[in-house]
């Protein structure tokens, strides 16, 4: 690759004040680049922090959460970004499809509409031409009978079709970069595979960058080139998704494999990973993974490890990763 990343994350960390003033960090030391057209999962259990480094590239964190670091888009540094220039760049630049396209939808605007705002506000478009685009991309994300159901509600389509509506409006200004935060949520097999798809085919088609933040390694594995492994707000294993998948280096991460349901021990039990992702107020001391890790040692409870690189820019958190046997 030549020239500077369209994406550079460095050195990132997430925060949130309590009530008594205090912070409490919940993402630390996030690092990676995004280069233009690059597709990048971020994976990993419900409490990871995956969602939160999403809303920190986009700027929209809660109130309570503060972030330090540097997010560079297009060599700008969000974190130190106006209001106004955020608002700017949100939609117009970077496009988000969020978790759960009923919540993220008004209720009291029309599909059209809601499609037709983006284009009015940053394009200066007429109603009646960003309409008739509306559409047009309602054409695109394969919604039939797009005409009539722009004129629709959201409480009168289904799931896959919201979410679709939602793929829709991120891509209306055609953004450099989307973000998708588990965008086949609560959707059943046929139509997550559909609504990935029609992501994969308008990323290619326009040429966007993709962040897809999933806890599905096999949508992570159909979609993204390469991949981040989180756990407890950390970055536990980072490489190509080939490799991530195939040579896992941290204990974390060959635990989401063996967790995957197609994968059952002789017994026909499904694997799992024992315990759950500890509050960000009562981390284990050492390593974060050290009380659910079968293979940890005592060093595991001392410290807690550093970021190493290896093999071509793949990255591991984990002091036991580079020992003969357990690669």
């Amino acid at each position: 690759m030549t020239g500077a990343p369209l994406l550079s994350v460095r050195d990132l960390a997430i925060s949130i004040r309590m009530a008594d003033g205090s912070l409490t960090p919940i993402v630390t030391d996030v690092a990676f680049d995004l280069e233009a057209g690059e597709s990048l999962g971020v994976v990993g259990e419900s409490g990871s922090g995956k969602s939160l480094l999403s809303l920190a590239i986009m700027g929209l964190l809660p109130g309570v959460a503060e972030a330090t670091g540097t997010i560079a888009f297009e060599g700008e540094n969000l974190l130190t970004a106006s209001e106004d220039r955020l608002c700017h760049i949100r939609g117009n630049r970077i496009g988000m499809i969020f978790q759960e396209p009923m919540t993220a939808l008004n209720p009291a605007m029309t599909i059209g509409d809601q499609i037709a705002e983006g284009l009015v506000w940053h394009r200066g478009m007429s109603w009646r031409d960003a309409r008739g685009q509306a559409v047009d991309l309602l054409d695109q994300v394969r919604i039939p009978d797009a005409a009539r159901r722009a004129k629709t509600y959201p409480h009168e389509m289904s799931g896959g079709q919201r979410q679709r509506v939602g793929i829709a409006i991120a891509l209306a200004l055609k953004p450099a970069l989307m973000i998708a935060d588990e965008p086949t949520t609560a959707l059943d097999v046929t139509v997550q595979a559909e609504v990935l798809d029609i992501l994969d085919d308008l990323a290619r088609e326009h040429g966007m960058a993709l962040i897809l933040v999933s806890h599905d390694l096999g949508v992570i594995a159909r979609m993204c080139r390469r991949t981040i492994v989180m756990y407890a707000g950390r970055r536990m294993e980072e490489g190509g998704t080939r490799e991530v998948l195939t040579e896992p280096r941290n204990p974390y991460t060959r635990g989401l494999i063996r967790a995957i349901p197609r994968r059952v021990t002789d017994s026909g039990r499904l694997e799992t990973i024992r315990g759950t992702v500890p509050g960000f107020n009562r981390l284990p001391a050492g390593c974060v993974f050290s009380d659910r890790c079968p293979e940890r040692i005592d060093a595991c409870h001392s410290a807690e490890p550093g970021w190493t690189y290896f093999d071509n820019n793949r990255g591991v958190r984990c002091i036991r990763a580079m020992e003969e046997g357990n690669r």
